[in-house]
């Protein structure tokens, strides 16, 4: 009998990143650098924003518009509404 072992946890990538750097920045270096996140939209990962940076890769923000949003809510409110007026019609057209 035969047992072989499962890998347990995260999957190995096939290359994996495990060069690392560190830098400091001075206060205006920072400002303007916490400026050039918000601007990407990748405040939330910065490393991914640097290496983007370093190798001038291009990065694509997606900006939501909290109008686009609320309307789109609103339209499926709506289609719901249709729905249940079916779903309570339905009986009445069986008789």
């Amino acid at each position: 009998m035969t047992s072989s072992k499962k890998r347990i946890g995260r999957p190995t990538t096939t290359d994996p990143r495990v060069h690392r750097y560190n830098f400091k920045l001075t206060t205006e270096e920072n400002i303007r650098f916490k400026q050039m996140l918000c601007k990407a939209g990748l405040e939330h990962n910065r490393s991914r924003f640097i290496v983007k940076r370093i190798f001038a890769e291009e990065f694509v923000v997606i900006k939501r518009d909290p109008s686009k949003v609320q309307f789109i809510a609103r339209l499926n409110d709506f289609y719901f509404q249709f729905q249940r007026i079916g779903h309570n019609c339905a009986p009445v057209k069986a008789i």
